[in-house]
């Protein structure tokens, strides 16, 4: 419909490549959630706290998802705002939906994904000195969603003045100054939330072939970084033009806001979903790292070699023919 209403009134449009890409992550998303989820049953494991999180961020997810696809089928998202500020009510559209995706991006998706990887650290890493730093680092990832939540509630005196700025005497904090605050910190505990696993795993007595498996699944969980870090960079690059034109800015920053906390999402259930990937792997690179992987009736004896270290057995990856733990 975005560009129906652009053929109609001739107006430059660039929202073109936002619905599909984001209707696209969407259902990737939804699909390894789904996988995490059928793997815990398939395990008879019980679901944990990191479970109903990843669910939470994957409901506030969706939600950010639908409200750009509105937006831009409705003709808001994609046009320059000296256009759609003619048209008022697609202005205050504009602002109550944007108000609505700042709640749902940070504080209701990345927070609880991020907080879900944490608390699956908790698990299989059981030392004091790292189970210190996991609290300390999820305790900063809260503080950050809450202190997100209620700047989204704050930004503006008096409050309905975020999206009605006829009102005498409102005032507002940008959003971009409030990003520009909030990104490096979010940056950071992305990249320690990637780093501080390493190390344990690297020290356990394991096989090779486990340590580097392992190592991988972790490393995956980068790629939310990278989308961090990507808009980041574009939001201080392109700050003014974020403040002066919106709604055409919104365009390119919209696919990156969903790519950001669908890819942390992924990276959470990634980590849990391993058993499942091995079932399509090359039937070669399975039985060369079942060999390196424990059956069930080796748990004890290779938990007591790894036992200095303390990690849980939170999975055996692969034993032809079914999924274990």
């Amino acid at each position: 419909m975005g560009a129906d209403w652009n053929q109609g009134h001739q107006q430059p449009y660039s929202g073109n490549g936002l619905v599909g890409p984001i209707a696209a992550i969407a259902a990737v998303q939804t699909v390894f959630v789904a996988a995490k989820f059928y793997t815990r049953f398939m395990q008879r494991v019980k679901f944990d706290l990191d479970d109903y999180l990843i669910l939470l961020a994957l409901v506030a997810s969706l939600a950010c998802s639908i409200i750009f696809i509105v937006l831009a089928e409705i003709g808001v998202i994609g046009y320059h705002f000296d256009y759609v500020s003619e048209m008022p009510d697609k202005v205050i559209l504009a602002r109550k939906c944007t108000l609505a995706l700042e709640i749902l991006d940070y504080p209701f998706t990345i927070t609880p994904a991020k907080l879900a990887v944490l608390l699956f650290y908790l698990r299989i890493f059981t030392t004091r000195k790292f189970q210190i730093l996991v609290y300390i680092i999820g305790s900063l990832v809260l503080a950050l969603g809450v202190s997100v939540l209620l700047e989204n509630f704050l930004q503006c005196r008096p409050f309905p003045y975020i999206w009605d700025r006829s009102i005498p005497g409102g005032t507002c904090i940008h959003p971009v100054d409030a990003y520009r605050v909030f990104a490096p910190v979010n940056v950071l505990t992305g990249v320690l939330i990637l780093v501080i696993p390493i190390p344990a795993v690297w020290n356990l007595h394991v096989p090779k072939a486990h340590k580097v498996a392992v190592t991988g699944v972790f490393l995956l969980g980068g790629l939310g970084n990278v989308a961090s870090i990507s808009k980041m960079v574009i939001n201080f690059a392109e700050s003014d033009f974020a403040r002066d034109d919106p709604t055409w800015f919104a365009a390119k920053y919209g696919v990156l806001t969903i790519l950001e906390g669908s890819l942390i999402i992924i990276a959470a259930c990634i980590i849990s979903i391993w058993p499942l990937f091995t079932q399509f792997m090359p039937r070669r690179f399975r039985t060369t790292f079942a060999r390196s992987t424990p059956r069930r009736s080796q748990h004890r004896s290779w938990y007591s070699r790894a036992h200095p270290q303390k990690l849980k057995v939170w999975t055996t990856l692969h034993v032809p023919g079914r999924l274990i733990y």
